[in-house]
């Protein structure tokens, strides 16, 4: 875990050093600071807990410390956390374009929330187009009597989309012999097609996560992480554009 104001002070301690080497006036030095310690601000600011009362004119409760996620934090976040993907990628645009300021915890924090952000909206995406939309509101909302009342009312969709199969069923059974066949396998195909629907996003979301485990808070593997974001890209993963630009310079080092 980084805290904000712990790399507020590293990042004014960097900047004081990178002054020395250029031999800057304290003016100079302290604008250096500035525009260092803004792109930490910057980073924690475009990262927020949506307010409970869901009231759209108070803004996110930003972050001052961030984790390495989990599984068991995805719920959670994806409920709550919101990330300005905006802000956030202009932030490590303008680490990435300030070689002297990089260090491992800055390396590990951009990272960290870059690639978290795009699996949170990737998963918010597949979402939103597979789940029922009333599930979907119940879920997000985190309520657990909304829940329940979704899943009573999906069930007895359930129950009716079941009982008018059997009536069609039993409709074109007399028009013609081949008339059942026709329909089971109609029914056979639409079945197997959101199989694979959901079989490809798991995969997706599944190959993404494992990219985004990668980033061990003690040591990042830097072909590891690449090869993580390679292999979920091929399965069709996007990534924010700000990410492979900084694996690959660190790649560069190795």
């Amino acid at each position: 875990m980084v805290t904000k104001a712990e790399l507020l002070t590293q990042t004014a301690q960097q900047a004081s050093i990178e002054a020395n080497k250029r031999h800057l006036n304290d003016s100079a030095t302290e604008q250096l600071q500035a525009e260092a310690q803004a792109i930490v601000k910057d980073i924690f600011r475009s990262i927020g807990w949506e307010n409970s009362e869901n009231v759209p004119e108070i803004p996110p409760n930003p972050l001052t410390a961030w984790h390495h996620r989990t599984l068991n934090d995805r719920e959670l976040d994806w409920r709550n956390l919101n990330f300005a993907q905006e802000e956030l990628q202009q932030a490590a645009g303008r680490y990435l374009r300030a070689p002297w300021l990089h260090c491992r915890e800055l390396d590990w924090l951009v990272l960290n929330t870059l690639i978290y952000g795009d699996y949170l909206a990737a998963l918010d995406t597949i979402r939103a187009r597979t789940m029922p939309f009333s599930r979907y509101q119940s879920r997000k909302s985190g309520k657990t009597g909304f829940r329940v009342l979704t899943e009573a009312w999906r069930g007895a969709l359930l129950l009716l989309k079941i009982a008018a199969w059997f009536i069609i069923f039993a409709a074109v059974s007399p028009a013609s012999p081949l008339g059942p066949l026709i329909w089971i396998g109609m029914t056979g195909w639409w079945l197997w097609r959101k199989w694979m629907i959901r079989r490809k996003n798991n995969a997706l979301l599944k190959s993404m996560f494992s990219a985004y485990g990668a980033l061990s808070p003690t040591h990042l593997d830097w072909p590891r992480i690449w090869e993580g974001l390679e292999k979920s890209q091929a399965l069709g993963a996007v990534w924010n554009n700000m990410i492979y630009p900084l694996v690959e310079m660190r790649m560069q080092k190795i």
